[in-house]
């Protein structure tokens, strides 16, 4: 599995999100409420040990398009999703109840890099996002 394919099984989980609306990787139409996780540019190794492992990072952003307009407590619902993702995060890296990455790679934490904000709008729609990274050891 993918680290990507791994943090999207993660977010399905996020009791925050709507139910029904599609999670997707690196994709965010323009017509319909969706999710989204996008791989962002980053440098991957954190630390590089002796006996060949090293602790990693996977640096991403999770995005939505959600209704948007001159009504604040649309807006401010939208804007409150992000705040409790965030608190999400951290609840999850104290559980220990981080992303499943398969054989040989043990997430260590989940962190929010920025808090979320909104990225874009048009007239009915906006694009809102947080900028998140899951860092993780990697045995050789």
């Amino acid at each position: 599995m993918t680290i990507i394919e791994s943090i999207r099984e993660f977010m399905l989980q996020c009791p925050y999100l709507k139910d029904m609306v599609p999670v997707n990787v690196d994709y965010l139409g323009t017509d319909e409420i969706a999710y989204t996780i996008d791989g962002v540019p980053s440098v991957p190794v954190l630390q590089k040990y002796v006996d060949g492992s090293s602790l990693k990072q996977f640096n991403f952003v999770f995005g939505s398009l959600e209704y948007y307009g001159a009504d604040h407590v649309q807006n401010i619902a939208n804007s409150k999703v992000y705040e409790n993702i965030e608190l999400w995060f951290v609840k999850m890296t104290h559980e220990e109840k981080l992303p499943n990455l398969g054989d040989n790679r043990t997430a260590v934490f989940i962190e929010t890099v920025s808090s979320g904000y909104m990225f874009g709008a048009t007239a009915d729609t906006a694009r809102y996002q947080i900028q998140a990274r899951l860092v993780y050891y990697e045995e050789e």
